[in-house]
């Protein structure tokens, strides 16, 4: 049986780039990506920050950096981040590894366009279920 081609509708989209990336000196302190992804909401990619700072990167941290991440992650940094993003406007923290390495977090507001197909069709109704009597 032939389906009839359904055509491609861009539709815009709002979404946050979530990135993280690591400058150290194996690659030159050429940023080297660690997590790339685009999220829906604003409070999605701050979690994420919250996430990484207490789990990945703890133990290559010297003991002041130890303190700026858990006092970001923790209590407040996080909140001025998520007002930045619902204004509009980039946020980002940075953390100094031992050795001159670092870790930096970045968000960004972001518009995309996307091809939706299902734009164009309405899901069908459900069944009513009837009574007996």
């Amino acid at each position: 049986m032939r389906t009839p081609l359904t055509p491609l509708r861009p539709v815009v989209d709002h979404g946050y780039r979530f990135e993280a990336l690591r400058y150290g000196p194996a690659t030159g302190f050429v940023p080297e990506p660690i997590d790339l992804r685009i999220l829906a909401a604003p409070q999605e990619a701050v979690r994420a920050i919250r996430i990484q700072l207490r789990a990945n990167h703890l133990f290559g941290l010297t003991p002041r950096e130890l303190i700026r991440a858990l006092h970001w992650a923790d209590q407040g940094g996080w909140v001025q981040a998520l007002a930045a993003l619902h204004r509009g406007e980039p946020c980002g923290f940075t953390l100094m590894l031992r050795g001159g390495r670092h870790i930096e977090w970045h968000v960004r507001p972001l518009t995309y366009v996307s091809l939706d197909a299902r734009a164009h069709h309405r899901p069908a109704p459900l069944p009513v279920a009837r009574k007996s009597v």
